[in-house]
C-alpha cells in the first residue's frame, strides 16, 4: 500500500500547470490539424519566446483543466499577433510572459471587479451591485434575478426517462416556465431547495426529447438535452462539427477588393498593434462581447450596438464594456438601419452574437454585411458566433455558456469527477467556455485579417462554444486523476448536483478558491479609471505580458452603458467620445 501512495504522491509533485500550459500551446493549438492550417507560419516563431510561471498545483476544485486552457490560448492569442506585427509593421517581438494563476481570473472577471476600491488594495471578491446599477442603466426588463424560483429556472433537472435537461431561462423566464406550465413567479419559496422543488418535479414527468422540442422549436429558448463527451461525439450534430478547431475562416472572394490592411491612424503602431481598426459589436451576454473586449485590449477601436428596447445582462457591462463606445439603434426603423449600414460602411471588422438567423431579417446578418461593402476597395471581416457551431442539425438553437457545457459533455464530466453516478451533470461553476470562446474569437479575427492583407476579398469567420468545448474535451482533457483527487481534497472534497446552477455554486467556490487558493494576488490587478461612468474600478489586469512593453495590452475608452454615446465613428479614435 506504500508504494501505491508513494506513487500518487510522485503524480502529484511532478504535475506543472506552466510545463503543462507550454505543451498544450505547442501540441493542442499550433501543431493541432484541426487549428494548424488556419495558423500564419510567423507564428510558430514566437512560441520558444513565451515563458510560462505559476503555481504547480490547481487552485480550482475542478476536473477540467481550465487553467491551462486559458494560459496556452492566451499564449496562442500572443503568437498570432506576433505574426501579424511582424507581417504589418516589421517589428520583431521578443517575448512575452503568461502568469498561469493570473490566467485563470480572466474566466471569472466578470465576478471580481471592485467600483471604487479601498486604497489599502484588498481584493474584494463581491460586487457592490447597487453602486454598479447606479452608473449603468438596467436593462433585465423581466426582472430575471428577482427571486430564487426565477433563477431556479436556469439549471439541470432529471427528466422522466432518466436523462438530464438543462432548463434555461435566458432573459426572459417567462417562456421556459410556459413550456412546462409552471407559474411566472413563486416569491414565498425563500430557500433554494425550496424554489427548486417544483422543477425537479415538473421535469420527472416530462420526457427529454418532448423537453428538447418544446424548448427550441415551440418556445424558441435555449435548452438541450446533457450528453457525455462520447454521446456528444456520436450525435448528428456532434460528426458534423468534428472537423473544426477553435473557429473556421471562409473566404469571400471579391476581384474589386484589392489585399489591404485597415487605415492607419498616428497611434497605429506595433505597441498598439489594432489601433485605427474599426470594429461593430452586435452582441450581448458575455462570449461574442469577450471577443471585441479582447480586440479593443490591442488597441482597437469598437463600437457596440444595442437596442433601447431590447433585455440585456446589464451586470456584465462593467467587466465587457472596456474599449467600447456604446450607441442605441432601434433596428425596426429604417432611421436605425440607416445609422448602422453607414457605421458598418466604414469599419474592417463585425461580429454579431445573437441567435441565428435574428439579424438577417433586418440586412445584417453574415453574409449582408459582406455585401454591404461589396464596392469598397478594402474587404470585411464578418465574425458570428453562436453556442452550437455553425454545421449540422443544431445551428438554428439559442445558447449559453451553460447550455454547450451540458452539450458537450463537460458538465457530465465534472459530475462523475465528484463521483455522480449515472451521467449526472453538474455545470462546472464558471463562465470559462463563454471567456475562451472570446480568445478563439479574438486569433481567427487576427488570422483573418492578416489573409485579408496578403489575399484581398472578405472573409467570414464562424466561432462557437461548443468549438471551444469539444477542443478542450478532446485536446485538453481532464487532470490526471490523483492531481483531481489532491486539488478536491485540499479544497474539502464538496459534491454538487445537477440542480445546483451557477447562482447556486459561485459564491461556494469563490470562498473556496480565496481560502485554499493561490490566484487572487494584488500584482494581477490593476485600477482602471473610467470618465464615462465617473469611477475608479479594480480589475484583473490584461494576461499578457510582453517584454519590454513591445505591445501594451490596455483600452483607450472607459467602461459604460449601453446607449452612452452616438452612433458615429470619432474623429479621434482615442476619445472618449460621448453623446
Amino acid at each position: 500500500m506504500g508504494s501505491v501512495d508513494a506513487s500518487v504522491s510522485d503524480i502529484v509533485s511532478s504535475y506543472s500547470i506552466p510545463a503543462e500550459s507550454k505543451r498544450l500551446l505547442t501540441e493542442a493549438l499550433l501543431e493541432n490539424p484541426k487549428i494548424a492550417k488556419d495558423v500564419p507560419k510567423e507564428a510558430h516563431e514566437f512560441a520558444s519566446r513565451i515563458t510560462f510561471k505559476g503555481t504547480d498545483l490547481p487552485s480550482i476544485p475542478i476536473n477540467w483543466r481550465f487553467a491551462e486552457s486559458a494560459a496556452s490560448l492566451k499564449a496562442f492569442e500572443a503568437c498570432i499577433l506576433y505574426a501579424l506585427v511582424k507581417r504589418k509593421y516589421n517589428v520583431e517581438l521578443t517575448g512575452a510572459e503568461i502568469n498561469t494563476d493570473h490566467a485563470q481570473l480572466f474566466f471569472m472577471s466578470t465576478l471580481i471587479w471592485q467600483i471604487d476600491p479601498d486604497t489599502d488594495h484588498t481584493i474584494t471578491l463581491t460586487k457592490n451591485t447597487e453602486k454598479m446599477y447606479e452608473m449603468f442603466p438596467n436593462y433585465d426588463f423581466h426582472k430575471m434575478s428577482s427571486s430564487l424560483y426565477k433563477l431556479c429556472v436556469t439549471n439541470i433537472y432529471q427528466t422522466k426517462d432518466d436523462r438530464y435537461f438543462h432548463l434555461h431561462g435566458s432573459m426572459n423566464p417567462k417562456p421556459s416556465l410556459d413550456s412546462i406550465g409552471l407559474p411566472g413567479d413563486r416569491p414565498d419559496l425563500k430557500t433554494w431547495e425550496e424554489a427548486m422543488q417544483p422543477f425537479i418535479e415538473k421535469l420527472a414527468t416530462i420526457d427529454s426529447a418532448e423537453m428538447q422540442h418544446l424548448a427550441s422549436d415551440v418556445y424558441k429558448q435555449a435548452g438541450v438535452i446533457a450528453e457525455t463527451v462520447d454521446s456528444f461525439r456520436a450525435t448528428e450534430h456532434g460528426r458534423a462539427n468534428a472537423h473544426v478547431g477553435l473557429f473556421e475562416i471562409h473566404p469571400a472572394p471579391n476581384p474589386s477588393q484589392k489585399p489591404s490592411w485597415w487605415p492607419s491612424t498616428p497611434q497605429t503602431s506595433a505597441v498598439r498593434p489594432l489601433a485605427g481598426l474599426k470594429v461593430i459589436d452586435l452582441t450581448r451576454v458575455i462570449a461574442a462581447p469577450a471577443v471585441t473586449r479582447g480586440l479593443a485590449e490591442l488597441g482597437a477601436s469598437v463600437m457596440r450596438v444595442t437596442s433601447p428596447n431590447l433585455v440585456d445582462f446589464s451586470s456584465l457591462h462593467l467587466d465587457l464594456s472596456w474599449g467600447k463606445w456604446q450607441c442605441s439603434l432601434d433596428l425596426k426603423t429604417e432611421e436605425g438601419k440607416e445609422k448602422l449600414r453607414n457605421l458598418i460602411k466604414d469599419a474592417d471588422v463585425v461580429v454579431q452574437g445573437y441567435r441565428p438567423g435574428v439579424l438577417d431579417k433586418y440586412g445584417f446578418g453574415q453574409q449582408g454585411i459582406i455585401d454591404l461593402v461589396k464596392d469598397r476597395e478594402r474587404g470585411i471581416i464578418s465574425v458570428q458566433e453562436n453556442c452550437y457551431g455553425w454545421n449540422g442539425p443544431w445551428d438554428y438553437r439559442s445558447g449559453w455558456q451553460q447550455i454547450s457545457d451540458a452539450c458537450v459533455g463537460i458538465s457530465a464530466g465534472f459530475g462523475k469527477a465528484m463521483g455522480l453516478k449515472n451521467d449526472e451533470p453538474v455545470t462546472p461553476v464558471f463562465p470559462n467556455s463563454d471567456y475562451m470562446t472570446g480568445i478563439a474569437g479574438v486569433t481567427g479575427i487576427l488570422c483573418a485579417l492578416m489573409r485579408r492583407a496578403e489575399e484581398g476579398g472578405s472573409f467570414k469567420v464562424d466561432i462557437a462554444l461548443n468549438y471551444y468545448n469539444q477542443w478542450l474535451a478532446n485536446s485538453v482533457q481532464e487532470y490526471p486523476g490523483e492531481v483531481w483527487q489532491d486539488v478536491w481534497k485540499r479544497n474539502g472534497k464538496q459534491v454538487f448536483r445537477c440542480y445546483h446552477n451557477m447562482n447556486y455554486l459561485i459564491p461556494r467556490y469563490m470562498e473556496m478558491i480565496a481560502k485554499n487558493g493561490k490566484i487572487f494576488q494584488p500584482s494581477f490587478f490593476e485600477d482602471r479609471q473610467s470618465k464615462a461612468v465617473g469611477a475608479v474600478v479594480r480589475t484583473i489586469k490584461p494576461i499578457i505580458k510582453f517584454d519590454n512593453d513591445q505591445v501594451r495590452p490596455g483600452y483607450n475608452v472607459g467602461t459604460r452603458g449601453n446607449g452612452k454615446d452616438a452612433a458615429r465613428w470619432p474623429d479621434d479614435l482615442m476619445t472618449e467620445m460621448v453623446q
